[in-house]
């Protein structure tokens, strides 16, 4: 008996195309997945947004799957019975289909991630925008305390008396900042907003007594000291009787 001729491609790469795709893109999806939990364990920068990001893996399964799609028509012929073709098709298309998906978000955040994108800018600018505004917080709580205790205290004593949150004041980086203090002393303080790491902006921030906030710009992150850097705004120092006086 002789056997239909069907269009199931005969090429043995060409049918393993949709399987490479496939695993191509699970692998971007590892890779992905990796450098998410890494980037926020290492750097918490609010996302696992990473400067010049590029998966291969992600690339070559969204490529691959792209062309086993196209090529997975009806190409050389091969002897098999009609019910045999069908679900070759379905099942190769799916796969070419699932390859494609997968690689996508690696290639959509390499695209992203690039200085260029707007993405990528509007993200690096929201970064010294958290510490600025902690510091200014950490200031008015200093007042607070001061007024209750005639001192001033350090981010413990702050946390502790409920002023400021606790992740402020044991180390935790906070949207790509550390906090810490210096000089605390019954009519003195300084709050320090370092980067957690040198790609977290391009700036570190101090703000003491005097209220005002100070900062150091480098590609290097480093501790702003007392009466370093320069200021933002005008000085609002927190007085004895816990008030801001211009």
């Amino acid at each position: 008996m002789t056997l239909m001729q069907t269009g199931i491609p005969a090429s043995r790469t060409q049918r393993s195309l949709p399987i490479v795709a496939l695993l191509f893109g699970l692998i971007g999806l590892l890779e992905l997945g990796w450098m998410w939990v890494e980037n926020i364990k290492a750097t918490t920068c609010g996302g696992p947004y990473t400067e010049d990001y590029f998966s291969i893996p992600s690339l070559m399964g969204f490529t691959i799957g792209l062309i086993a799609i196209r090529k997975n028509t009806h190409g050389a012929p091969i002897s098999l019975a009609e019910d045999v073709q069908a679900p070759i098709w379905i099942s190769g298309k799916l796969l070419a289909i699932l390859g494609a998906v997968a690689g996508a978000p690696g290639l959509l955040l390499a695209i992203a991630s690039l200085p260029s994108c707007s993405i990528y800018s509007a993200y690096t600018g929201c970064r010294e925008s958290g510490p600025m505004q902690t510091l200014r917080t950490i200031h008015n709580s200093q007042a607070q305390y001061y007024a209750t205790l005639s001192r001033f205290g350090t981010l413990e004593e702050l946390a502790a008396a409920g002023y400021i949150d606790a992740a402020q004041a044991n180390g935790s980086a906070i949207y790509g900042y550390v906090y810490s203090s210096s000089d605390v002393t019954a009519e003195t303080y300084c709050a320090h907003a370092d980067r957690a790491n040198d790609k977290c902006g391009s700036r570190d921030f101090i703000i003491c007594e005097d209220g005002v906030i100070r900062y150091n710009e480098s590609k290097v992150k480093g501790t702003v000291k007392r009466n370093e850097g320069t200021p933002i705004g005008e000085a609002r120092s927190a007085g004895s009787d816990g008030q801001f006086q211009k």
